[in-house]
């Protein structure tokens, strides 16, 4: 009975700290991370502040904990796609399809990613570099395995590519998903004045980085 119950508090304490890393989200995605604050989160969280000190230090504390677990999701998204794929032009198309569609559903993790991850002068700059290190080497791997089986183009500088894919995909995104992160207005509408819908997006963005570096499949 008291291992039942002891199971029932860490859930519900997993859940209570999963609601809060929600709220940290999409309130530091609103606000950027200097205007956000601890009652703020709290108040988006529907939690009080006493709950929140418990399960975090600080509002630093949470914004490292937002990017640690949206940096994982990825990194380990990518290192499951890398051990099953056949092939690297497989690998990195599947690569684009995950990342494109996490932050075109969540603009607000984009819009933290983007503004944050690179800072140099906040509390989680070093912990997240190696995180961001481990994602850069999985994609930059598959690219180097790409130009040994002939599907990449061999003057492509593996960790560049890497990177600018990174990059193409968290602007792009956020181009065609500019909208509060409460969804109180639609995503910017297509060039073409048609609204661009999230398999479109990953279907254009995946199709331009087959012609960028010359991926046959």
């Amino acid at each position: 009975m008291a291992g039942v119950m002891g199971r029932k508090r860490t859930s519900k304490a997993e859940a209570t700290r999963g609601l809060l890393i929600d709220a940290a989200l999409k309130v530091i995605g609103r606000k950027g991370y200097a205007a956000a604050t601890v009652d703020q989160i709290v108040e988006e969280a529907g939690v009080s502040k006493g709950v929140a000190y418990y399960h975090f230090k600080n509002k630093a504390d949470m914004a490292t904990s937002v990017l640690e677990r949206g940096l994982l999701e990825l990194t380990d998204g990518f290192d499951a796609i890398a051990a099953d794929a056949g092939s690297a032009a497989e690998a990195l198309t599947r690569f684009i399809e995950l990342f494109a569609a996490r932050v075109f559903e969540n603009e607000c993790f984009g819009r933290f990613f983007v503004t944050e991850l690179w800072r140099n002068d906040r509390d989680w700059s070093d912990a997240m570099r190696q995180h961001e290190g481990r994602l850069m080497d999985i994609l930059a791997g598959q690219i180097s395995r790409g130009q040994q089986e002939g599907t990449i183009r061999p003057e492509l500088d593996p960790e560049y590519v890497a990177v600018s894919m990174v990059g193409m995909v968290l602007t792009t995104s956020l181009f065609y998903t500019a909208c509060d992160c409460d969804a109180g207005r639609l995503p910017l509408p297509a060039p073409t004045g048609d609204g661009l819908g999230k398999e479109q997006f990953v279907a254009r963005t995946v199709d331009f980085f087959r012609h960028a570096c010359a991926v046959k499949v």
